[in-house]
């Protein structure tokens, strides 16, 4: 009887793979490898600010670029979607983003993404809008951006550090935002990015409290189905970093997942120097990973400890200056390249 059942198990996955290819069915590492980087911007053409600014020459470069080369360009909704069900991302898959609603994103950048139908979303401060000065969209800037297809997301009414006040300050200042957000728009946008980047676990919890599920940072890294979607990253640009060739490596870069992070928390409150530790997913070994960290205040190469195939544990080798604290690891497997990127605040 127990022959009879093997044989039958057989048949069935003969029956299986005659109709369903081998491809159509992911391998464990295809699952953890693909991924969907996502864009942040700032200001366009405002050169006084070169840390937070693109030239439009950059930005007509990298719109030139997906559109040349069949990018999978998705809004953050679809991204979003993606990762509440579970399933993996199709490959060259891209998004943007703009934070903080300077006027010289209405007035130079969206008409470049609207002609060529690229979905933003962009992260508004409230109180910036409120208050009118010169270099932010108004209202009715807003309301016709959204009209014309783009996404509003929260961004706090102050842009406050949100974990270096107190709780009860941070909730006042979003039911401040959201009281605006119905006021102008007739709802309450879903979607959320910290100012600064800058998280703990006790902004997270007050996020869910207001009933916000996912939620992105200002770390450099690829969304796969497995980051924390309370913390997503981003790939931020500027003139510096918003080069043509920067621009493309961020885009075509597989994500490198990973799971069990210590510390869990990004808030390193009297903890400058943590050790920290986490499991690979993605289809490399940790023989194989780099690390850098801006320890000291510099960008330096960290130590690797390989506690198992797929386990590492880094002894960084100075302290965290206090303010935001990065951490950036790359590997190159088979010429493809895998990027993970985590920041925490430091107090």
């Amino acid at each position: 009887m127990k022959y009879f059942y093997l044989i039958l198990q057989k048949a069935f996955l003969l029956i299986l793979l005659s109709i369903f290819p081998h491809k159509a069915f992911p391998s464990s590492s295809e699952i953890f490898d693909q991924g969907v980087s996502v864009f942040m911007y700032h200001r366009f053409n405002e050169s006084k600010f070169p840390s937070t600014n693109v030239s439009e020459k950059q930005l007509i470069s990298h719109i030139k670029f997906i559109k040349e080369n069949d990018f999978n360009i998705l809004n953050i909704d679809q991204v979003i979607n993606t990762i509440n069900k579970g399933k993996t991302f199709s490959k060259k898959s891209i998004a943007f983003t703009v934070d903080d609603a300077y006027e010289s994103f209405y007035s130079i950048a969206w008409p470049y993404f609207k002609e060529n139908k690229i979905p933003v979303t962009l992260f508004v401060s409230t109180d910036s809008i409120d208050q009118k000065p010169g270099n932010y969209m108004s209202w009715e800037q807003i309301r016709n951006f959204v009209s014309e297809g783009g996404i509003v997301g929260q961004h706090t009414a102050s842009h406050l550090h949100m974990p270096l006040n107190d709780i009860s300050k941070v909730k006042d200042d979003i039911i401040k935002s959201q009281k605006i957000f119905l006021k102008e728009l007739g709802y309450i946008p879903k979607h959320f990015a910290y100012p600064y980047g800058e998280a703990s676990n006790q902004v997270i919890k007050l996020l869910s409290d207001f009933g916000i599920n996912f939620a992105f940072g200002q770390h450099s890294g690829v969304i796969s189905k497995e980051s924390n979607k309370m913390y997503l990253p981003r790939f931020a640009l500027n003139e510096r970093y918003g080069e043509i060739d920067r621009f493309i490596f961020a885009a075509e870069v597989l994500p490198l997942a990973i799971t069990d992070l210590i510390p869990d928390d990004m808030f390193l409150n009297n903890n400058s120097k943590p050790d920290i530790q986490f499991t690979i997913l993605s289809n490399i070994k940790a023989n194989q990973l780099t690390c850098f960290a801006n320890t000291g205040g510099d960008w330096s190469e960290q130590k690797i400890k390989i506690v198992t195939e797929k386990k590492v544990s880094l002894s960084l080798d100075d302290q965290f200056k206090s303010g935001r604290g990065r951490l950036n690891c790359t590997s190159n497997n088979e010429d493809n390249w895998h990027w993970f990127g985590y920041q925490y605040i430091i107090k």
